[in-house]
């Protein structure tokens, strides 16, 4: 869940986490950790690497550890629990035994009110993130990573940043892939059941992906581009889609603050904080238009056609990944973008004449040879070296 400093509901949620984080570790002295260990997901919500996580130890025919995700939002929640997802929602008591017992936790987004508990548990923590970024990031970025036990990362270049700018110690970043990335390697689910659960019509022929990145300066500025009314760009799409049969999907980041314009035959909403599963609305997607949205790096593994708005970053801090890291086709007017789409939908192959090697190279920066569809399964050898080492104290 994205926390909302104006929201006194989610204040309360932070304040009875912490409340039961305090209490865990009061007892965990107390209560035996035998057995199989106890493993937690913590972030937003459970998709991405931690989904992937999640998935992978519990496909295991002798899975490493138990394993939970432990949800801030009493709705994610319950849609979890519904999914038969073993999910604990942090303000409930029962997060206290879950605490109690954990011998690790693993996060792709920070800790909240947990920040204190690498330096003061003998609780394991390793960090996923939760995508290859544009978005430039400092050391004091990840402060609360810092006492982490691990962070695995999706290639020798991003180890590179996290040990020369983000401050972090050699021994603590491994690199092993990302897991997000698997499903997008295989490419082995049913593309029209994904299609059905997206509310994207059975009719359309093609599906075109907008996914804008949120502006991070707090100043309320328009995620579309080149200083256009929003109805007008999506206008524009929808006449292109409409001439190859295709539909548009708009799918806004969780922090977000967009008035979604109403589906009609040509659009279909899946926004970030209602449906979870990004790796799901990639697959069903011929064709992705974004800014310096990190799920460029995702949809990169697919090798499909791939447009980049042309538009000032919103990062304060610059980049990490810099405007070089981009790997299809880049427009700079309304114009040029519906020009470029409706010669991909009409010839997608002509993508890869164009972009191809560019994308193989930039894929390789990032992923190395990780994107292989068993990145989860090395993040499973990660957590099992980390829940074996007992050599902590038990508080």
């Amino acid at each position: 869940m994205k926390i909302d400093k104006r929201n006194p509901g989610h204040w309360l949620y932070l304040a009875l986490f912490a409340l039961n984080v305090a209490i865990a570790w009061c007892l965990r002295p107390f209560v035996p950790r035998r057995g199989r260990p106890y493993v937690l997901l913590y972030g937003h919500k459970l998709n991405g690497n931690l989904r992937a996580l999640y998935v992978e130890i519990k496909r295991q025919s002798e899975p490493v550890a138990d394993v939970a995700f432990l949800s801030l939002d009493p709705v994610h929640y319950a849609e979890l629990a519904r999914a038969g997802v073993s999910v604990i929602l942090a303000q409930s008591p029962r997060a206290i035994r879950a605490l109690a017992r954990a011998r690790a936790i693993v996060t792709d987004h920070g800790l909240h009110v947990m920040g204190w508990l690498p330096r003061w548990s003998s609780i394991r923590f390793a960090d996923v993130w939760h995508g290859v970024p544009y978005k430039g990031w400092d050391a004091d970025d990840f402060r609360a990573l810092h006492a982490y036990d691990e962070v695995w990362v999706s290639s020798n270049l991003m180890r590179r940043f996290y040990l020369e700018r983000f401050g972090f110690r050699a021994e603590q970043v491994h690199v092993t892939g990302y897991g997000r990335t698997d499903r997008l390697v295989r490419q082995d689910e049913d593309v029209a059941a994904l299609r059905r659960g997206f509310g994207i019509p059975a009719t359309a022929r093609k599906v075109v992906l907008f996914a804008p990145t949120w502006h991070h300066d707090g100043g309320g500025a328009s995620v579309f581009p080149f200083g256009i009314d929003g109805a007008r760009f999506l206008a524009r799409l929808a006449e292109v889609c409409r001439r190859h049969d295709a539909v548009c999907v708009l799918r806004t980041h969780l922090n977000s603050r967009l008035l979604l314009p109403a589906a009609d035959d040509r659009f279909v909403c899946v926004p970030q904080d209602q449906f979870a599963d990004s790796e799901g609305v990639l697959l069903t997607a011929d064709v992705l238009i974004c800014d310096w949205s990190s799920i460029a790096f995702d949809y990169l593994v697919l090798e499909r056609p791939t447009i980049f708005l042309d538009i000032p970053a919103p990062f304060p801090k610059g980049f990490t990944l810099g405007p070089e890291y981009r790997f299809g086709a880049v427009v700079g007017d309304l114009d040029q973008t519906s020009a470029v789409l409706e010669r991909y939908l009409a010839h997608p192959e002509q993508y890869l004449r164009e972009c191809g090697a560019r994308a193989q190279a930039i894929r390789a920066a990032a992923y190395d040879s990780w994107a292989d569809g068993q990145a989860a399964a090395r993040y499973v050898k990660r957590l099992r070296q980390l829940v074996s080492d007992h050599t902590a104290p038990l508080a």
